[in-house]
């Protein structure tokens, strides 16, 4: 399931290995992974999806849930791991590239407070970034070596200061784009207190299960509106604006547009890496040339055929050349013959309810050559 919703599993049937998938949840909130013991034996296991937590109990639907897919209650404190789904490396580079689009290059305007900049990387954020050594260095070689800044260091510090530091890779995949270029834009505290306000969370400028649950219960496009509100919003109040709102507006109409678009251009997790077909996942929805079978493979077919052989030849027997009734009569008697159109009744008919209900798949034609 975690495969068609787009992330990438553990790619292991083992259920203790997602003790080491995803990121670690303190809580436990719908759409966290759960994973349980299993037994004595230290290396099995029971995985499934948090659906509900209250009191000392926790909710989750899984497999091999007495036998069945079901929602269970646990007890909370015989879990050994909760897990968040991590978000695939393309929504952060997706939304990189969005910003630095944005952000332009080398820019020392007189009246942006934040000074030189370059790529979205201040002077003082590029300071608190690389290595010590350098910090040291006069400030003259320091601008001349954000000016010069390579792409790979500024993707390790865009990762490293706001999109691991909101906490990015924890939310919907076009939620994160808008509130990492929050962060980058308005630091990752005061990003977060939009994210908050926008999902109807408790404003403490931290992350917890209750603004992953809201944001993750709510239509993601939905807080990426409300988002861009609040932003616009701020934004309108500086006193930068007629400086700067025409740029601004163009940002938040540029990150609103990749969020949108996100969502159809997921890219599909190559079958290469994962054994599973989508006919393996879920027969129901294959498509149709593969669900194709021939009708001489279906057992309601034949039991269609055995019902109708049973109670319909005796009676046409006689018009054909065989006289089944007749003969059926003269050695077995009438009791014999009622029996065996009783039984081929009862069996034709109990394949035929067998096998619908069991029927996955579609009927194809296949030419059928009958030599006399």
């Amino acid at each position: 399931m975690l495969e068609q919703a787009g992330y990438t599993s553990s790619r292991s049937l083992l259920a203790r290995s997602y003790l080491d998938w995803g990121t670690p949840m303190a809580a436990p909130i719908p759409g966290a992974i759960a994973i349980f013991p299993r037994g004595r034996d230290p290396g099995a296991g029971h995985v499934a999806v948090v659906t509900a937590a209250s009191g000392s109990d926790v909710k989750v639907i899984g497999g091999n849930q007495q036998d069945q897919v079901s929602i269970r209650s646990f007890k909370r404190n015989t879990l050994i791991g909760l897990r968040w789904p991590a978000l695939e490396p393309h929504w952060f580079q997706t939304a990189l590239a969005v910003i630095l689009k944005s952000e332009g290059g080398w820019s020392n305007h007189p009246q942006d407070p934040g000074g030189a900049t370059n790529k979205g990387i201040t002077h003082s954020t590029y300071q608190r970034a690389i290595d010590r050594q350098i910090v040291t260095a006069p400030a003259g070689d320091l601008m001349v070596a954000l000016r010069g800044i390579s792409d790979r260091d500024v993707a390790a510090i865009y990762e490293r200061l706001y999109w691991q530091a909101a906490r990015c890779p924890s939310l919907p995949g076009p939620v994160a784009l808008m509130h990492f270029d929050a962060a980058v834009n308005h630091g990752p505290g005061r990003a977060i207190r939009f994210l908050q306000r926008s999902v109807g969370a408790a404003i403490d400028g931290e992350i917890g299960p209750e603004t992953l649950s809201k944001a993750w219960s709510l239509p993601p496009l939905l807080t990426v509106e409300r988002y861009k509100s609040l932003r616009l919003s701020f934004y309108q109040g500086l006193k930068t604006w007629p400086t700067f709102g025409k740029g601004w507006r163009n940002r938040l109409a540029a990150i609103s547009n990749a969020a949108n678009s996100s969502l159809e251009q997921r890219p599909q997790v190559p079958q290469s890496q994962f054994p599973s077909t989508q006919k393996d996942l879920n027969p129901m929805t294959t498509t149709q040339e593969q669900t194709k079978k021939w009708w001489g493979e279906s057992l309601t077919i034949w039991g269609a055929i055995v019902t109708a052989l049973s109670t319909i030849l005796p009676v046409l027997g006689p018009f054909i050349g065989i006289d089944v009734t007749a003969g059926m009569i003269q050695q077995f008697g009438e009791t014999v013959t009622q029996l065996i159109q009783i039984i081929g009744g009862l069996t034709g008919t109990g394949m035929t309810f067998y096998g619908r209900a069991r029927a996955a798949t579609a009927l194809a034609r296949r030419p059928l050559n009958l030599k006399i």
